[in-house]
Order: structure tokens, then C-alpha cells, then sequence
């Protein structure tokens, strides 16, 4: 996957969630790959290649939180937003103790993820998209 656009990750069991989301960051120049849970995500085989890895805090079978443990126990580590329906503090706590950078809201507004995405890919030198 080298000289492509930076790749982000997405895992959300919505379809249209995911259809949108990939959409959106088509549209701001990333390369997507939208994964309907966390398994698929997991076995995605361009996984090493992935700057950003986007999760919904309820998917069933594999939540976000699980699937960031299931990560870290394979030593990936990547800047991660969780999506959630209700974000309350509990979640927030839980999320920032997980490593998580970022939670948002559903629905989304504006620009929020991509302008996210893009300010993680370029806070990080190792991350930043290609010039």
C-alpha cells in the first residue's frame, strides 16, 4: 500500500454510517476501508498500512473497546475516534483509559471526523500523509 493517500480504518456494524463515513474521507483525499465489525478490521491485510483506525463503541460481538485490547495485544497502536449514540462521561473516561483520542457523537456534524483525522495525521510525523 506505499504512494497511496493515508489509510483509515473503519469498523461500525451501520452500513449507512459506514457508506457515509467513507464517503466523506474519500471526498478529503484518504483511503478508506470500511469493515462491518471488528473481525473484519482485525483480518483487513492492509492493517500494518493504517494511519487511523475509526470504531463504533457498540458493534456487536467485538466493540470498540475489545477490539483496541485486541490490537494493543498485537502491539498495534494507532490513533483511534470512537463513534457512540450516547456519549456520556462513563464512556469518555473509559475510552480516554483505553487510549482513545477522540470520541464523537452520532449523528455527526459538520466536519468533525475529517477535520479530526486530518489534525491526528498531521500532529503525528509518522503519520502524516505524503506531500
Amino acid at each position: 500500500m506505499p504512494d497511496r493517500q493515508p489509510l483509515v480504518l473503519i469498523a461500525d456494524d451501520d452500513v449507512a454510517v459506514r457508506d457515509a463515513l467513507q464517503f466523506a474521507l474519500g471526498l478529503a483525499g484518504l483511503t478508506v476501508h470500511a469493515h462491518g465489525g471488528g473481525a473484519e478490521l482485525l483480518a483487513d491485510a492492509d492493517l500494518p498500512y493504517a494511519r487511523c483506525i475509526i470504531l463504533d463503541d457498540g458493534t456487536p460481538h467485538l466493540n470498540g473497546f475489545e477490539l483496541l485490547r485486541r490490537l494493543h495485544a498485537r502491539n498495534i497502536r494507532l490513533p483511534a475516534i470512537m463513534l457512540t449514540n450516547h456519549a456520556t462521561a462513563r464512556l469518555r473516561a473509559r475510552a480516554d483509559a483505553a487510549g482513545v483520542r477522540l470520541v464523537l457523537e452520532k449523528p455527526l456534524m459538520d466536519n468533525a471526523l475529517v477535520d479530526s483525522i486530518l489534525t491526528i495525521l498531521r500532529s503525528e510525523p509518522d503519520l502524516a500523509p505524503p506531500d
